[in-house]
C-alpha cells in the first residue's frame, strides 16, 4: 500500500543503541520511500537541537519536518504547525526544587537547550548514551521552553512529584525523566501535521517501539511496533516488524508494499 506521509521514532527504530548506529537497512528504506513520493517525518520525545546534533540530517534523508518534544512541537517545512510553550512560573518553581535537591534541569526551548547548572553525574550519563552534545549552562531567566528534562535517581521522584504536582512525568532511564507541564502527546502532533498538509489519516504511517508511541496508533491508519518494543505498545500496532537489529523497518516497509 502507497502512504502519502510516515512519522520514524529515532530511538531504538531507526538507531540501535546496542549497536550505537542507524541501521544501515531502515536509513535506505526511509529514502526509497521518500524517493517514490511519500513524505517522510522525524517523530521523536527529543527536542529539535538534539535531532540536529544525533545526525538525522545526515543521513542522506529529505525530511519533510518534524514532531519533538513528544508532540510538543511539529514542525513541516520551516513553518511551526504546533508549538506548546510552557508556563515560566512552573518552570522556575522546577529549578528551585532542583537546585534544592543538588539537580540538574535541561531546559528546552523551541531551537535550542541549556542546562541550568553544571553536569553532574546522571545529567552526564544521558548525554554519554543518547550521543548527544552537551548544552551550555546557563540561568533560567523565563525564556520561552517547551518543556523540561530532569536528571537524576529514581529515589528522587516522590520528592520531586509531592513538590511539582499536577505536572506530567514519564521516567525514561534510571537517570533521567522527561518532565511535561502541557500534556501532550506525539499523536498530536502527527494531527497538526496532517491537518497543516491536507492528509487524511488513512493515508499516514507510523513506526515506534515505545509508550510515547502509542499514540501514533490513533493519529495513523497504520502504526508498526518495532520485534524490540514495549509488549504494551505492540497490542496496539497493526503490525509487529523484526526487532531493529534483524533489520525490522526495512522488513514491515516491504511488507506493507510501501517499497
Amino acid at each position: 500500500m502507497k502512504y502519502s506521509v510516515a512519522f520514524f521514532d529515532v530511538d531504538w527504530t531507526l538507531y540501535d543503541h546496542a549497536s550505537q548506529r542507524f541501521i544501515p537497512s531502515g536509513i535506505e528504506a526511509v529514502k526509497k520511500l521518500e524517493r517514490q513520493g511519500t513524505k517522510v517525518f522525524i517523530c521523536s520525545a527529543r527536542n529539535y537541537q538534539s535531532i540536529r546534533s544525533f545526525g538525522l540530517y545526515k543521513l542522506g534523508i529529505h525530511w519533510s519536518g518534524y514532531i519533538s518534544c513528544a508532540g510538543g512541537i511539529a514542525v513541516v517545512g520551516n513553518h511551526y504547525v504546533k508549538k506548546d510553550l510552557v508556563d515560566p512560573k512552573i518552570v522556575r518553581g522546577l529549578c528551585r526544587t532542583a537546585s534544592e535537591m543538588g539537580r540538574n534541569l535541561e531546559i528546552i526551548t523551541p531551537k535550542s537547550r541549556f542546562l541550568i547548572s553544571q553536569p553532574d553525574r546522571y545529567t552526564k550519563e544521558y548525554y554519554s548514551v543518547f550521543k548527544d552534545g552537551m548544552p551550555e549552562v546557563r540561568p533560567y531567566k523565563g525564556q520561552p521552553s517547551t518543556g523540561v528534562l530532569f536528571f537524576g535517581p529514581e529515589s528522587d521522584d516522590q520528592e520531586l512529584k509531592r513538590r511539582n504536582p499536577g505536572l506530567t512525568y514519564f521516567r525514561f532511564a534510571p537517570y533521567g525523566m522527561d518532565i511535561q507541564i502541557n500534556p501532550h502527546i506525539k499523536g498530536e502532533g502527527i494531527a497538526a501535521v496532517l491537518n497543516y498538509l491536507g492528509i487524511p489519516k488513512e493515508e499516514a504511517i507510523g513506526f515506534g517501539d515505545d509508550y510515547q508511541d502509542m499514540s501514533m496508533a490513533d493519529a495513523c491508519s497504520t502504526f508498526v511496533c518495532m520485534g524490540n518494543g514495549k509488549e504494551e505498545v505492540k497490542k496496539v500496532a497493526a503490525l509487529v516488524a523484526p526487532r531493529i537489529e534483524d533489520n525490522g523497518l526495512a522488513a514491515a516497509l516491504k511488507k506493507l508494499g510501501c517499497i
